[in-house]
């Protein structure tokens, strides 16, 4: 398959306006544990999704709000929540008129929409999905992994230590157990019990003295022409949730060689099944400088909107990135804002972000990102930003 390594476009929507010229991107993920959503998949495309479930705001302003982060105008984007003025405002600021996107919302009346979605929805008649969801699911489900033809850890039968074990649908880290004793087994049973017997587990082999863990994007159109976006760092926390990561322009074509191997037989085997758009696919690199895919995500993903916007950054000369997630700043949106805006020599911008609190202690959650000339000069206007 051909790889494009320097497509000519600035944001996703001309992509996949080529593609899906009369859809809508829906940028919500259903769930199957919370009532806070219209989009439930209570019995049927099951998404392995937190419990507790998560708030309200994380789950229709956070997420959904920092996928429409320099989406464009070529394609409409629908939701149930709005993306407030001043984000939007912010949003202008950073990435001129023509990177806001435009909102509608959601109607679930609506029979004639036709929807690009990050996950199958249950809620939604399959003939509104671009992707027929019964191919969709199985798309998301940890089990491709193995058939994508190339450098992959083992996968097992049964649990033999040490392995990973994971939720067949689960997603940024969420359902993903570390097994090295008795003890590692219990407690992942334990946590088992809350999606029910017929959870699917997928069991792989540890890979040990990991020195890289790379988010990898790519855009594969309906002809099966891929179009290369880049690549971050990732970064995970204590409890191995996903939380982030880096961008560095130096290293986009220093290691792209490598990391063909796994696109191209990644992008082979989703055009046969029939997607398009942005595929996200996790490799490990080894202290051996082995290479291993471990996961593929056939959506934009966490951390999409950060990649696209440092590739526009780095045309700036401002070519050293970083994304956090969840990360909290004590004051109000709107200061936060004020804050981003007036910080020199850096691009500071808020992907998405909620109040919660009341007068006096608010306090502002946010996934945001730097991107300057080097990662020092990012953590120290970090912890401007963040400081407590």
């Amino acid at each position: 398959m051909s790889i494009e390594t320097h497509p000519s476009f600035q944001f996703l929507s001309e992509l996949y306006a080529r593609d899906y010229s009369s859809a809508c991107l829906l940028p919500e993920y259903p769930s199957s544990n919370s009532d806070e959503t219209f989009f439930q998949n209570r019995t049927k495309y099951l998404i392995h999704d937190p419990f507790p479930p998560p708030p309200r705001e994380l789950l229709k302003v956070l997420g959904p709000h920092h996928l429409m982060c320099g989406w464009g105008q070529q394609m409409e984007i629908v939701s149930e929540v709005p993306p407030p003025s001043i984000l939007l405002d912010h949003w202008k600021a950073v990435f001129g008129s023509d990177g806001v996107p435009e909102w509608r919302s959601f109607d679930a009346s609506d029979r004639d929409s036709k929807y690009i979605s990050l996950f199958p929805h249950q809620s939604i008649s399959a003939d509104q999905q671009v992707l027929d969801p019964d191919i969709n699911y199985g798309l998301h489900s940890k089990e491709v992994i193995e058939k994508i033809d190339c450098p992959q850890a083992d996968v097992f039968e049964s649990i033999a230590m040490p392995c990973i074990v994971k939720l067949s649908h689960g997603y940024a880290g969420l359902g993903n157990f570390l097994i090295r004793a008795e003890s590692d087994e219990a407690e992942m049973r334990k946590q088992l019990t809350q999606y029910g017997d017929d959870a699917v587990l997928v069991i792989n082999s540890v890979i040990e003295n990991i020195v890289g863990d790379f988010g990898v994007q790519f855009y594969l159109r309906s002809d099966g022409t891929i179009l290369w976006l880049g690549f971050t760092e990732q970064h995970f926390d204590s409890s191995k949730k996903w939380c982030g990561g880096t961008f560095s322009s130096e290293l986009q074509e220093q290691l792209l060689p490598e990391f063909c191997k796994m696109i191209e037989p990644a992008g082979k085997y989703l055009h046969e099944c029939g997607y398009v758009g942005v595929v996200g696919i996790d490799i490990l690199r080894d202290s051996s400088n082995k290479l291993f895919l471990v996961d593929v995500n056939p959506r934009l993903t966490g951390i999409t909107p950060f990649l696209m916007a440092s590739r526009i950054f780095a045309r700036e000369g401002l070519n050293e990135g970083i994304y956090q997630a969840s990360c909290r700043f004590k004051g109000s949106f709107s200061q936060l804002l004020s804050e981003a805006e007036t910080i020199e020599n850096a691009r500071v911008l808020v992907h998405s972000a909620f109040e919660s609190g009341s007068d006096g202690d608010i306090t502002t959650v946010c996934h945001l990102s730097v991107t300057t000339d080097s990662q020092d000069r990012n953590q120290e206007v970090l912890q401007q930003i963040l400081q407590p």
